[in-house]
C-alpha cells in the first residue's frame, strides 16, 4: 500500500510539472497570443466585456490562426451590435512562417465581400529583408485590398533599439517598393511612444490601446484603433480583436490599392 501511494504521489507531481512546463513554454516561446493569453482573454471576455467606443467609426476585426476555422458567411457584426466593415488577416510572421489559415481566410473574406487587409508579425531578432520577402512570397494584393500592415510590438534581444527601427524601416521600404503603396504600422500605444516615436514619420498608424480612452495615441495622428482583444464576432468562436477606423467605410476604401 505504501509503495502504491508513493507511485501515485509521483504521478501527481509529474502531472503538475507537465502542466507547468506547458504554460512556461507557451508563455515564453509562443508568439502572442499564447495559450496563457488565450485563456486570460476568455476570462476577460466573461467578466470584463469590451466597451465599444461611440462615434463616426467603421468597425472591424483582425484574425489569425488562433481564431481557428471561421464561418465567414456568418461574419457580420461585433458584440452583437456593430457591423463588420473590414478584416485584417495575419499572413506571415518572421522570415519563414505562413499563418496556417491565411489562404482560406484571405479567399473567404473576399468571397463574402468584406474589405480585407494582410499583416506581417515582425520578429525583432530576425533579418528584416528576409521577413519582407516572406510576406511578398505569400501575399498577392489586388485592387481594393488595404495596404500591407506591419505588426511591431516587441523589442530585440540581440540589437539596439536604433537598429530595430532601421530593420522596421527596411521592411516598410521593401514592401512599399514591391506593392507600390505605403504600408500601415500596427503597434501598441506605449511601444510607439517608447520605441518608435518620431522615427516613422509618413506612415499611417494602427494603434492598440485597451484602456477605454477617448484618444488611444496622442503623440501622433492615427487612422485605426484596436480597442479590445477579447471581443466577439458572429461566425467566430472564442475571443477576437476588435478594431475601428476613424471614418466611414467609403473613406477607408480610399486608402486601398488602386
Amino acid at each position: 500500500m505504501a509503495k502504491k501511494q508513493k507511485r501515485n504521489r509521483y504521478k501527481s507531481w509529474f502531472f503538475f510539472l507537465l502542466i507547468g512546463n506547458i504554460f512556461f513554454i507557451s508563455y515564453h516561446f509562443i508568439e502572442t497570443p499564447s495559450i496563457v493569453n488565450y485563456y486570460e482573454r476568455i476570462f476577460n471576455k466573461i467578466f470584463y466585456p469590451p466597451k465599444v467606443p461611440h462615434g463616426d467609426f467603421t468597425f472591424g476585426i483582425d484574425v489569425s490562426e488562433y481564431q481557428g476555422i471561421i464561418s465567414w458567411r456568418q461574419v457580420s457584426e461585433i458584440n452583437e451590435k456593430q457591423k463588420v466593415g473590414f478584416v485584417i488577416i495575419r499572413a506571415t510572421a518572421g522570415n519563414n512562417k505562413r499563418d496556417r489559415f491565411f489562404t482560406s481566410n484571405w479567399r473567404a473574406s473576399k468571397e463574402n465581400n468584406i474589405l480585407r487587409g494582410a499583416y506581417h508579425y515582425f520578429r525583432p531578432n530576425e533579418n528584416s529583408t528576409q521577413q519582407a520577402n516572406n510576406f511578398i512570397k505569400n501575399v498577392q494584393l489586388v485592387t481594393g485590398d488595404l495596404p500591407p500592415i506591419l505588426d511591431i510590438e516587441k523589442t530585440s534581444k540581440i540589437q539596439s533599439n536604433e537598429n530595430l527601427v532601421k530593420g522596421v524601416k527596411n521592411w516598410l521600404k521593401i514592401i512599399e517598393n514591391h506593392y507600390g503603396i505605403k504600408p500601415i504600422v500596427y503597434t501598441g500605444a506605449n511601444f510607439y511612444n517608447d520605441h518608435l516615436n518620431n522615427n516613422l514619420n509618413g506612415y499611417l498608424v494602427w494603434v492598440a490601446n485597451y484602456n477605454r480612452v477617448k484618444n488611444p495615441l496622442s503623440s501622433v495622428p492615427w487612422i485605426m484603433w484596436q480597442f479590445s482583444d477579447n471581443g466577439t464576432a458572429s461566425g467566430i468562436k472564442g475571443p477576437v480583436d476588435l478594431d475601428l477606423f476613424k471614418g466611414t467605410l467609403s473613406e477607408l476604401k480610399k486608402y486601398a490599392l488602386k
